[in-house]
C-alpha cells in the first residue's frame, strides 16, 4: 500500500494544481520584472498550448468553465492572444462566430 505523500505525488490533480501555481507566480514575476525578452518563445507556446488543450477537453466533456478568473486579464490580452491563435490555425473571425452559434457553448 502507498503512503499518501506517495498519492499526492502521483495524483494529477493535486500535481497540475502545484505546478499551474507555480507557473503563475513565475509568470508575474517576470512581467514584474521586465524581463520578458528573456523568456523562450518556445515556452510561452508550451504553457499556451497545454492551456489551450485542457480547456478545450474540460468543455468538450461538459463542464462550463470561465476563460479565467474576473477581472484577470484585460480585453487587450484577450485580443492579442485571440487574433495569433485563429490566424494560427487559419481560422476566420467570421467561421468562429458561425461556429459558436452552431455549437450552443
Amino acid at each position: 500500500m502507498s503512503s499518501p505523500d506517495q498519492d499526492a505525488k502521483t495524483d494529477p490533480k493535486t500535481e497540475l494544481d502545484a505546478l499551474s501555481g507555480e507557473a503563475l507566480a513565475e509568470v508575474e514575476r517576470v512581467l514584474s520584472g521586465g524581463t520578458v525578452a528573456e523568456v523562450p518563445d518556445e515556452t510561452v507556446q508550451a504553457l499556451l498550448l497545454a492551456a489551450v488543450r485542457l480547456f478545450s477537453a474540460k468543455r468538450d466533456s461538459g463542464e462550463r468553465l470561465d476563460a479565467f478568473p474576473a477581472n484577470s486579464v484585460t480585453a487587450t490580452d484577450v485580443a492579442v492572444t485571440c487574433v495569433a491563435m485563429t490566424e494560427a490555425v487559419n481560422l476566420e473571425l467570421f467561421e468562429l462566430a458561425l461556429w459558436h452559434g452552431w455549437s450552443n457553448i
